[in-house]
């Protein structure tokens, strides 16, 4: 089987590499966690959430080693992947106590002879396939829910991420879950295709790009389907608010994880007569927002994770100058860094509506700034992009925050902040008909996703009608 090699987005040196699994090796695992499911629902749902704490026990133990190894094979800073451990261990926990807790019912009949039970009972086998971005967190924010719920999954994570798959499986074990409830297979996009396709299953999630999502979607069927996708969803500034604010809090979103999230904030709209004041507030603050290497101390974000990702922000920058837009910093990676990846914060000025940048996710460390004159304006520039995931808003006026925020199609608006606030007891996900995805991920949300409805109805006999 071919191996395909990795190199760091940091050093540029060989850290291994990852193979295909393919339709065949999908298969096999599908069967593998079918075969599962029947020891899954030996347990009781108390003590599969007993397990998920006892897998959060064991992902807290590896703290060193996971960190050490999302810094060279992802290319974070040391405070993102400590920050992306403590998430995943906290969705861990925060799973199991909503599990505890998420009730059934017992709806009143007609007939007094009879009672119904209404409970949530699992799936089945449930595909899961998650991206490179958040590669310890995204997984488990699939993983947890799943198998709480009972259902068995088939996991294919990043191949580019292998050392943080190899530790979410590693701590699965330990945690003592029965073997085949969690089955990985390796692979890139063909034996990705080959899990969503497949037959055998109840259900897909997905975290990825629009794209695929799509793809996903198509062939979804009967299966009930868990997409979150991207996103470039607009952030508001009204005139009325503080120029500082907004940039602190556009750009940290904009560097959080090197940009390289799908609730980054992308495209920022000003209103015209307040444009000069943050234009100015977002340069002077991304000036002293440097690109470096994971252990540089002085970093506050750290290199590209992929080389098509680079070649995306080239050709959103080269594209968006030739329509008019001004580079207003950045606009190239460093020149002396070890890779091509080290790309500063890129501020851009006067956006054209058509530009890429504006109309596509970059998912890169890049701030598209566009003036609009008044709220009537706002409309067509906010649809631009059939996106729907995250916005924000900022202004003084609380009734105009509202009343924008309930306007954006966007599953979730933030008002005075960056679009990339969010805890994992939250929903997450894109609005209905829009480009970012459906369905929510966040514990409790996840829980209902992944697992379905049963009415139980008994008669008591002797009562009633019969």
């Amino acid at each position: 089987m071919t191996i395909h090699e990795l190199s760091s987005p940091v050093t540029g040196d060989a850290i291994g590499g990852w193979r295909e699994s393919g339709a065949a090796g999908v298969a096999a695992a599908v069967t593998v966690a079918a075969a599962a499911l029947p020891r899954l629902a030996e347990l009781s749902r108390w003590q599969r959430c007993d397990l998920l704490l006892a897998t959060a026990r064991a992902l807290a133990a590896r703290r060193d080693e996971v960190v050490a190894d999302l810094l060279v094979e992802h290319g974070k800073v040391r405070a993102e992947a400590e920050a992306e451990l403590d998430t995943a261990i906290h969705a861990l926990e925060t799973t199991a106590e909503y599990a505890r807790r998420l009730d059934g019912s017992m709806p009143a009949m007609s007939d007094p002879a009879k009672r119904v039970l209404v409970d949530r009972i699992p799936l089945g086998v449930v595909g899961v396939i998650t991206p490179w971005n958040f590669p310890i967190n995204i997984p488990l924010e699939y993983l947890a829910p799943a198998l709480a719920m009972g259902n068995s999954v088939v996991w294919k994570g990043a191949e580019s991420t292998p050392r943080s798959s190899a530790h979410i499986a590693a701590v699965l074990a330990e945690a003592g879950w029965p073997e085949g409830c969690v089955v990985a297979v390796e692979g890139g996009p063909e034996t990705g295709a080959a899990l969503a396709a497949h037959q055998g299953l109840a259900a897909v999630g997905f975290t990825g790009s629009t794209v695929v999502g799509h793809q996903i979607a198509r062939i979804g069927g009967m299966r009930k389907l868990l997409l979150e996708l991207g996103g470039n969803g607009p952030t508001v500034v009204f005139a009325d608010a503080d120029p500082q604010q907004v940039a602190e809090a556009v750009v940290t979103a904009a560097t959080f994880c090197s940009g390289q999230s799908c609730a980054a904030t992308e495209r920022v709209l000003v209103q015209q007569s307040h444009y000069p004041q943050v234009l100015d507030a977002i340069v002077a603050v991304a000036a002293g927002r440097t690109v470096g290497a994971p252990d540089d101390p002085t970093a506050a974000f750290g290199p590209l994770h992929l080389a098509q990702t680079a070649r995306t922000m080239r050709d959103h920058l080269a594209d968006a100058t030739a329509r008019g837009a001004r580079l207003a910093i950045g606009g190239a990676p460093l020149a002396d860094a070890p890779t091509d990846r080290y790309w500063p914060l890129s501020v851009l000025d006067r956006v054209d509506a058509a530009s890429l940048v504006f109309t596509e996710e970059t998912f890169g460390p890049i701030v598209p700034l566009t003036p609009f004159r008044d709220e009537s304006e706002l409309g067509d520039l906010i649809d631009a992009g059939g996106y729907g995931l995250n916005g924000a808003v900022f202004t003084a006026d609380l009734d105009r925050a509202f009343r924008v925020a309930q306007a954006l199609p966007c599953g979730s608006v933030v008002i005075n902040d960056h679009s990339n606030v969010w805890e994992t007891h939250l929903p997450f996900g894109g609005h209905p008909g829009r480009g970012s995805g459906i369905g929510r991920v966040g514990a409790p949300y996840a829980l209902q996703e992944l697992s379905t409805l049963r009415s139980t109805i008994l008669h008591l006999g002797g009562v009633g009608h019969g």
